[in-house]
């Protein structure tokens, strides 16, 4: 059941959303790897994982608002410019 205000995604966008998430983990995993191993400095370790922490902060932050629904319930949709 949706919670008032959640955003309510189509299948292909909440599966791409997932995908981009799934790929973001396994970047951090790969990164964390490479650092322990294969003997990345400190500073390129550093540098991915910033990259890594903003797109998981652009990732939560879709940009969101209530639309009403022909049933007068509202939900939220994706703004413009948003990526998803």
């Amino acid at each position: 059941m949706l919670e008032v205000g959640k955003p309510q995604l189509d299948g292909f966008t909440l599966a791409d959303k997932l995908i981009s998430r799934g790929e973001l983990e396994d970047q951090l995993v790969e990164l964390w790897q490479a650092f322990g191993h294969v003997g990345v400095d400190t500073a390129a370790f550093e540098a991915g994982l910033a990259e890594v922490v903003e797109a998981i902060e652009g990732w939560s932050s879709v940009s969101v608002g209530p639309v009403e629904t022909s049933s007068g319930h509202l939900r939220r949709v994706l703004g413009p410019g948003a990526d998803g």
